[in-house]
């Protein structure tokens, strides 16, 4: 590792991620495929500068010329599996499909996700033992994510479903090969999905305004990924006290994670702190377990008085805590730290109010990954390969969660409503920063996304899907 040191060079423009050089991805990681990157998007030097700041009057951050941030994408629009008009309905029987949905999958037996969604029925029942035939079954016929996406999202979600069955994960990788691969599955998520811009786009300009004029920031993190949110808003804070001659800000960053990231968060750790070195920002990062969070709650986190303090909230952990009946006291622990901003982004579209189980959350987690693939499809130019090694790497994982979440999310709220029980209040996102946001999105040249809002939160969408929201709060 120390001969081949990772950087946090080449990040592309305007979505926020470093392009690791090519030369030491190939040393760093001899098995990964080799490929010609000759047609990959240009990269600068430095993380992205979105304009002009004046100190007494905050101007939001302004998006850098089309050319610069984005390819155009040369694939033309696909229709959805699930068309708008045509989505799984709860109401009815969510074991159904429309068969102009059938249609459009002639390659997947539509009699495998009746089967497959009949395997939730009877685990939501408690019926396991037949749940596990129907998988076994399954495994017979879905041996592999080949297909339209429909067919490639239940592959997953059958996977997922004999996890939770069985705790039996029939493809392994090695923990550092798989850190380093999903490193790579990041970057090519990034570059072929606005998702990731679009999430760092507003929840930074949240930060940026309501922590303007901080000298010591504390931004304690639940979903801290590789970091690179955490990249941008400091080049953002350095740009900003050039152009002002103003006093740089001082950084902090308590990433709680799973305990399974310990190879990613010495990544995160040395990254983070050599381009903060490189930018002459004071910079700290530490790293708290969710089982010791769980156990203490914010009593693991070190406060200095002084800092101004951000939250960014996951429904990782609110999950978590939901298992240990913590929510309550989470919450008033956060309202007696008093964070300047509370930020949330939800990517499992944990909007909906009303009976909740385990088989209506299946079928929206499968809907949803559905829709994702099918986005992944139309603004792909880089061949099925770039997508695999996503799905694998980044999507695999987090569908596992999903439905393990899926099982234990059972309550009739609303990510919103259990916000605003706690006490919580919703702050506006400015108007330019949703009309940026729209461009951002625009300029991805790809038929199908766009924005839009509900309540105070921010929605990017794909067809009628919702893909992630981001929402701003106050205690």
């Amino acid at each position: 590792m120390d001969d081949h040191p990772l950087h946090w060079d080449d990040p592309l423009l305007l979505h926020h991620i470093p392009s690791f050089p090519s030369d030491d991805w190939d040393s760093m990681m001899p098995d990964f495929d080799r490929r010609d990157d000759s047609d990959a998007v240009p990269t600068s030097k430095t993380l992205p500068h979105f304009g002009t700041f004046d100190p007494q009057n905050p101007n939001p951050l302004h998006l850098l010329p089309v050319d610069s941030c984005f390819p155009a994408s040369s694939l033309v629009f696909n229709a959805s599996v699930f068309s708008p008009n045509q989505n799984l309905n709860h109401d009815s029987n969510p074991s159904k499909l429309s068969q102009d949905s059938y249609q459009s999958n002639l390659d997947f037996d539509c009699v495998q996700l009746d089967q497959l969604i009949r395997a939730a029925e009877f685990v939501d029942s408690g019926q396991l033992q037949l749940a596990q035939v129907i998988l076994e079954r399954l495994n017979q016929r879905l041996q592999s994510p080949d297909g339209k996406p429909l067919q490639r999202a239940a592959f997953y979600f059958k996977e997922a479903l004999q996890l939770l069955l069985t705790g039996s994960n029939r493809t392994a990788y090695s923990p550092t090969s798989a850190t380093f691969q999903k490193i790579k599955a990041y970057k090519a998520f990034c570059e072929i999905s606005p998702i990731t811009p679009f999430a760092n786009f507003t929840t930074n300009q949240a930060l940026l305004e309501t922590l303007n004029g901080a000298r010591f920031i504390h931004a304690v993190d639940f979903e801290i990924g590789l970091g690179l949110q955490w990249a941008s808003f400091m080049q953002e804070l350095a740009n900003r006290s050039k152009d002002y001659d103003l006093p740089l800000s001082a950084l902090r960053v308590t990433a709680v994670i799973p305990e399974e990231s310990l190879i990613e968060a010495q990544l995160i750790k040395d990254n983070l702190c050599q381009f903060a070195d490189e930018l002459g920002i004071h910079f700290q990062i530490a790293f708290v377990s969710v089982r010791s969070f769980e156990a203490s709650m914010f009593n693991a986190i070190r406060f200095i008085e002084g800092e101004t303090i951000a939250i960014n909230l996951s429904q990782g952990i609110l999950g978590h805590l939901a298992l240990t009946d913590s929510i309550t006291r989470f919450f008033c622990l956060l309202r007696q730290i008093a964070p300047q901003i509370v930020l949330f982004v939800d990517t499992e579209g944990w909007r909906e109010v009303g009976p909740s189980s385990f088989r209506r959350n299946f079928i929206k987690g499968l809907e949803l990954y559905t829709s994702l693939l099918e986005s992944f499809e139309a603004s792909n130019t880089r061949g099925l390969d770039f997508v695999r090694l996503i799905e694998r790497y980044l999507l695999r994982p987090k569908i596992f969660v999903a439905v393990a979440a899926a099982r234990n999310r059972l309550s009739s709220s609303s990510w919103w409503e259990v916000l605003v029980g706690a006490g919580m209040l919703p702050v506006a996102f400015s108007e330019i920063t949703e009309s940026q946001a729209q461009c951002l999105v625009q300029r991805e040249q790809v038929r199908g996304f766009y924005v839009a809002k509900r309540q105070t939160s921010m929605l990017l969408c794909w067809q009628d899907k919702e893909l992630v929201a981001t929402s701003a709060w106050r205690c």
